[in-house]
């Protein structure tokens, strides 16, 4: 059986951090340390790794930084804590070494020498790099405050949880283990839980129980018609849903699952029809979230997962969100941190001959194409929807807004006396009197658009406007998903040729 494993960073997260060591009397263990991880020594295999660049310039001799180690690892062990091996890498940041890029090399090596289970492990360090590692290994990580963590603490580039040492960080790991065995416990007991992806919240429940599946939609208001996303925790469990699966749709997985792309392929008769609407397919996805792929793991059971807010709402993109909009009707909130993608999953049908597009999303179309080749563009002229998201009218907000306007128009509402917002993507129109501003990426990232999407509409729909006014942007990329949603969200005016009207209320 695989186990999990803690990985720690030396300098600034076990020991203090006084650039380069030469003896090991100038080791001093950070304040808290032996009390933390014995806390934890009989859950977790313990790893050291350690970044010695001073190796690399000659700084350092070889022999030294054994030492030091070697006295580190000795004064664990007379804890009762027991460090299986140190990983030591002797590159400067800039040499961009095999130790950390393209792959976390430690981290799988650990995997293979010692049969770990990155999935449940995690990475405790005070730089950026040491979290990333996690990140692309697949485990989990968490930054510490502690050695020169305060200091990169704004470099870091992807959401992790932050802990004020090494004590607050294992406190952390505790509290979210507890947290996965209630809700994957809900979930095998035929409850709801609100959980965490890389695009937004989701609204879980056992994919295989259609009482437990007919109670989302009940809790969403969501029509019966509207199909469900089944989230999986491994690619071999696609076996257990679908059935005639293309190569095409195997080649996607391959390259982007674990990550925001959903699949429709034909399913298998075991999977309720209440999850596909009646539909003989089912959307099948494998989010990149490490806290979801854990809960499927311990639910031992693939998941449905649409969006975790009421029927055409603003979809949530933190766990207060879901509080905010759900608040007791769920049975627990898995909170996993603000999500990083922003807008959901890009949904690709494998239904006929050529794969079509029938939601844009996290995924860009450019991406799938030069993978697969062409894909089918064209509206599906079904009546029905073959997926979620795929309704006229979505992801709105409950103030009225507007995609098709003008600086004319602005003034004209304005002179009405109307309290008027703006989305922006990089601010081009923020020069305007508007009285509440949102923008999504003053550089013009739209990765960073996506990401902040439903988060900047949600607060401006909290603002007291009449009405919210959006800029457009290019619909290359994740512009096309984020064009999508935004067209979704807008109403339209009552009248085209009447210039005074005003846009029509929900």
């Amino acid at each position: 059986m695989k186990k999990p494993a803690l990985f720690l960073d030396r300098d600034g997260t076990l020991i203090e951090e006084k650039g380069y060591l030469h003896w090991p009397e100038e080791v001093e263990f950070l304040p808290g340390v032996f009390q933390a991880l014995k806390k934890i020594r009989d859950r977790y295999l313990f790893f050291i790794v350690t970044h010695q660049p001073g190796l690399s310039s000659g700084q350092l001799k070889p022999d030294e930084v054994e030492k030091i180690n070697n006295f580190i690892k000795d004064r664990l062990a007379q804890e009762g804590i027991i460090i299986e091996k140190i990983y030591v890498c002797p590159h400067l940041r800039e040499e961009n070494c095999e130790c950390i890029k393209p792959k976390p090399y430690f981290l799988l090596q650990a995997a293979k020498e010692f049969s770990l289970d990155l999935l449940n492990s995690y990475v405790i360090g005070d730089h950026p790099v040491d979290v990333e590692l996690a990140r692309n290994a697949g485990a989990s990580g968490i930054y510490v405050l502690t050695g020169h963590g305060t200091k990169h603490l704004h470099e870091l580039a992807h959401y992790f949880p932050v802990a004020a040492n090494l004590e607050e960080a294992v406190d952390l790991i505790l509290k979210e283990n507890e947290a996965l065995i209630k809700a994957s416990k809900i979930i095998r007991q035929g409850g709801v839980v609100a959980f965490p992806t890389e695009t937004v919240y989701g609204l879980g429940a056992d994919a295989f129980n259609p009482l437990a599946v007919a109670r989302v939609f009940e809790i969403k208001a969501r029509p019966y018609f509207d199909p469900l996303i089944v989230h999986i925790a491994s690619r071999q469990d696609l076996e257990k849903l679908a059935e005639g699966i293309s190569e095409k749709a195997r080649k996607l997985a391959e390259k982007f699952w674990p990550g925001p792309l959903t699949l429709v392929l034909p399913k298998k008769k075991e999977v309720p029809e209440i999850v596909t609407s009646g539909l003989p397919s089912v959307a099948i996805r494998m989010p990149r979230h490490n806290l979801t792929l854990r809960l499927i793991h311990k639910a031992e059971t693939p998941i449905v997962g649409p969006s975790a807010n009421p029927f055409g709402y603003l979809s949530p993109t933190t766990a207060q969100h879901v509080k905010e909009q759900l608040g007791s009707k769920v049975d627990f909130i898995l909170d996993g941190g603000p999500c990083e993608v922003g807008v959901e999953s890009t949904i690709l049908s494998f239904l006929e001959d050529v794969p079509r597009l029938l939601r844009p999303g996290g995924v860009a179309l450019e991406e799938i194409e030069n993978l697969i080749g062409p894909v089918n563009l064209s509206p599906s002229s079904k009546l029905k929807p073959e997926a979620p998201g795929m309704l006229p009218r979505h992801y709105a907000p409950r103030t009225p807004t507007c995609l098709d306007w003008s600086e004319k128009d602005f003034w004209r509402w304005k002179n009405q006396g109307k309290r008027i917002g703006l989305l922006s993507f990089r601010g081009e129109m923020a020069s305007l009197p508007f009285d509440q501003i949102e923008i999504l990426s003053p550089k013009g990232d739209l990765r960073q658009a996506a990401a902040s999407l439903f988060a900047s509409l949600y607060r401006l729909d909290k603002s007291s406007l009449d009405l919210i006014l959006v800029e457009k942007m290019p619909e290359i990329g994740l512009g096309r998903a984020i064009m999508d949603r935004l067209r979704r969200a807008s109403w339209r005016r009552k009248n085209k040729n009447n210039q005074n009207s005003f846009p029509n209320l929900p």
